[in-house]
């Protein structure tokens, strides 16, 4: 009876890993509805809460979004109260999928990606095409509601399919197609800075693969691209004058940030500050601030900052040991590419900071989850009598 419980429990939870990652590539309604179901019932479920919640340093994460919630509602900044509860309930779904996750169930998830992106292309496509007559300049924005989204989303489903080619070389050719036809769901968006973070993380992925060849390959292939739209301007999905302005308005963003942070460089003014502010201090009108570190100190302030920046170096920290013990080493080489590409991205935007964006960069680290009993056991927890004690054997696990 225990035996088919558990095995029904299984089942249950491949079934949301599934439905949550097809809702990604869904408009954000779905992926809303799945982030908040499975939220839901994690929070209520003893048993899937405790497992969930034993990641290293939730504690920490959970009060720091609390605190972030309260000083929202200090300013009246709803928006950004209503942001907290939402950021609380992806990181709680980010946690119950790293606690049930095996490698099984994460390479099909990874491939069910990939198959999810080819109809988000199709839509960009189809929107390029009924656009372009009246607006040549027009970015589709596929199933997402901004271009930009989707160039991150396109960023990690390249990087997904790169390391389904090295894990799983057999159906190489679907996961080729897959990334070209996602290359041209990215030059179709016009994201340069989607572009850039995906050409950052896409090098150390093959570079630590010591792909040589592909190495120089890709670089050729890359300076060939931007040779030619130099060359050839009409080729660029995206005209100087627009890159121009695209650079003023990113420092007319950044200068009124930088005024605001300085009026409450502690606490913040909670999540989405900048769309408060922006006319007080005449700066352009937008949602945020284009830049991961200037959002984060303008809506969560130093105090946050330090929070934000300790937990994500203990994470680092628990990727770098994974690495150095030979655990899951190409998912924790996709990690660190999609990681990467956020650091990078966040330099001029801070996509990351959206439910079905955020959603498939927690799916991707889901698999720091994997062989994370061994980690506790025989690296992190201290040995009382190290000298009484056999020393732990590097342990294998094969993705």
């Amino acid at each position: 009876m225990s035996a088919r419980k558990d095995l029904s429990a299984i089942d249950v939870n491949r079934a949301a890993v599934l439905l949550f990652t097809v809702s990604i590539f869904l408009p954000f309604y779905f992926s809303l509805a799945a982030v908040s179901c499975i939220a839901f019932r994690t929070m209520v479920n003893y048993r899937i809460r405790a497992k969930a919640f034993r990641a290293p340093y939730t504690k920490l994460l959970f009060a720091f979004l609390a605190v972030s919630f309260f000083v929202a509602a200090a300013y009246n900044n709803y928006k950004g109260m209503a942001y907290s509860i939402l950021i609380y309930a992806v990181v709680t779904c980010g946690l119950f999928l790293r606690s049930i996750m095996t490698r099984q169930l994460f390479h099909l998830a990874m491939d069910t990606a990939c198959a999810a992106s080819l109809w988000c292309v199709l839509a960009a496509v189809i929107q390029k095409a009924a656009a372009y007559a009246s607006a040549p300049d027009y970015r589709p924005v596929s199933l997402f509601t901004n271009a930009n989204y989707y160039g991150m989303i396109i960023e990690f489903v390249v990087l997904i399919a790169l390391y389904r080619i090295f894990t799983n070389p057999e159906h190489m050719s679907f996961y080729s197609v897959v990334i070209g036809l996602n290359l041209i769901g990215l030059y179709l968006t016009g994201s340069c800075s989607s572009f850039v973070a995906m050409l950052s993380a896409v090098l150390i992925m093959l570079l630590y693969k010591k792909k040589r060849k592909l190495t120089v390959l890709f670089c050729a292939v890359v300076v060939l691209y931007v040779t030619a739209t130099v060359l050839f301007p009409g080729a660029s999905p995206r005209s100087s004058n627009a890159l121009e302005t695209t650079l003023a308005q990113r420092l007319s963003i950044w200068s009124t940030s930088l005024k605001a942070i300085e009026q409450t460089p502690i606490w913040g003014r909670g999540a989405s500050a900048y769309g408060m502010i922006y006319e007080q201090f005449g700066g352009y009108a937008t949602y945020h601030c284009h830049n991961l570190a200037l959002d984060t100190l303008l809506n969560f302030g130093i105090a946050g900052t330090v929070a934000v920046c300790f937990y994500l170096a203990m994470q680092i920290r628990l990727l770098i040991l994974r690495f150095c013990n030979n655990i899951c080493s190409d998912m924790n080489l996709l990690c660190a590419a999609a990681l990467a590409a956020v650091f990078v991205h966040g330099i001029t935007d801070v996509t990351i900071v959206w439910i079905q964006t955020g959603a498939l960069f927690f799916l991707i680290t889901s698999s720091m989850g994997i062989g994370s009993a061994y980690l506790e056991e025989h690296v992190l927890r201290p040995q009382l009598l190290p000298e009484l004690e056999d020393r732990p054997q590097t342990v294998y696990l094969k993705n």
